[in-house]
């Protein structure tokens, strides 16, 4: 279970619960484009309903950010939603620029920055 606030999920991969955030990386992100072609930079704030099931984009591509529309079936194939079940009502910011090491949950990782390549001065 991971706790966010008043908001409290347990993350579910492949019909098992997940390890705590930082713990394991997400398969299905290996294969991530490293920046999505419909996802904007900052996190999605939504409302979750405790007990509902909900499919969150790991593509990148779907046009319902930042749940899963089926886009990845043709612009992504081989990867997956990543599946999670709310364990209460809240409101979380969730991740859409897909580089969230917390997934499904935005860690400001769309912040960092990509070091220029080279030697640095």
């Amino acid at each position: 279970m991971l706790r966010l606030g008043a908001v409290a999920l347990r993350v579910l991969l492949g019909g098992r619960a997940r390890a705590p955030p930082g713990a394991l990386r997400s398969p299905a992100l290996s294969s991530a484009p490293s920046a999505p072609s419909s996802a904007p930079p900052q996190p999605l704030v939504v409302e979750l309903k405790a007990g509902k099931k909900y499919a969150w984009c790991s593509c990148g591509h779907s046009k319902t950010q930042p749940f899963c529309d089926g886009s990845h079936r043709t612009a992504a194939p081989g990867v997956s939603p990543l599946r999670f079940t709310a364990e209460a009502d809240g409101a979380a910011p969730l991740c859409v620029c897909k580089r969230t090491r917390t997934p499904p949950f935005c860690d400001g990782s769309h912040r960092e920055q990509a070091a220029p390549p080279g030697p640095q001065p």
